[in-house]
């Protein structure tokens, strides 16, 4: 089912570029919220439990967080800690600076949509639009979601990420019923609750 995704975007981004003036070509339509879930493998809710950086085989840069994760909402999870890979970052003195990357810190609590690649590597879709971090709104006490990416030649920490303006602000409770009410309508298997987790 991946590969028939992957294969018929492929195919869309081909058709869209053939023909195409190159300021056209390189205009990509952003998918929508339930195309990403659709092409997910993973889409899960934890804590950041640890973040750091390191070489990759193919010489680049790579930061890395590992994930205790806490619910299922797509896919299958076995193990009680995923490792999330993101291009980019700073190792040895190297900055590798990688527009659009997500960035993590420890304890920071999200909802994140993950592929995972040929090489094995667990990536978020489409950078840091499949990352949510989880907050508490100071003025309902309430867990909200928010995504905010600042560059990586910048220090992230979540405690002190920006809050959205209030009408702009999004309840975890609604973000959880519009991932499984995709995954629900699509025929998937039912997400698992935090206590189905493997521990």
């Amino acid at each position: 089912m991946m590969n028939l995704l992957r294969c018929s975007a492929a195919c869309a981004l081909l058709l869209a570029t053939v023909g195409a003036s190159p300021a056209e070509a390189t205009t990509l339509r952003e998918m929508t919220f339930v195309e990403r879930v659709g092409a997910s493998e993973l889409v899960v809710r934890g804590t950041v439990q640890e973040v750091w950086t390191e070489y990759g085989e193919d010489g680049q840069v790579w930061t890395r967080a590992q994930l205790e994760v806490e619910r299922v909402y797509k896919g299958d999870v076995d193990s009680e800690f995923l490792v999330i890979d993101q291009v980019g970052g700073t190792y040895a003195g190297n900055l590798q600076l990688v527009s659009g990357g997500a960035r993590f810190s420890p304890g920071e609590s999200v909802v994140m949509m993950l592929d995972q690649r040929p090489n094995g590597r667990l990536m978020p879709l489409g950078m840091s639009t499949g990352k949510w971090t989880i907050r508490i709104d100071p003025y309902t006490q309430g867990e909200i979601v928010q995504r905010f990416s600042p560059s990586m030649a910048e220090d992230y920490d979540h405690r002190f990420i920006p809050l959205p303006k209030a009408e702009e602000r999004q309840t975890l409770g609604d973000l959880e019923d519009h991932i499984l009410s995709v995954v629900e309508s699509a025929g998937a298997s039912p997400a698992s609750r935090p206590s189905e987790v493997r521990r």
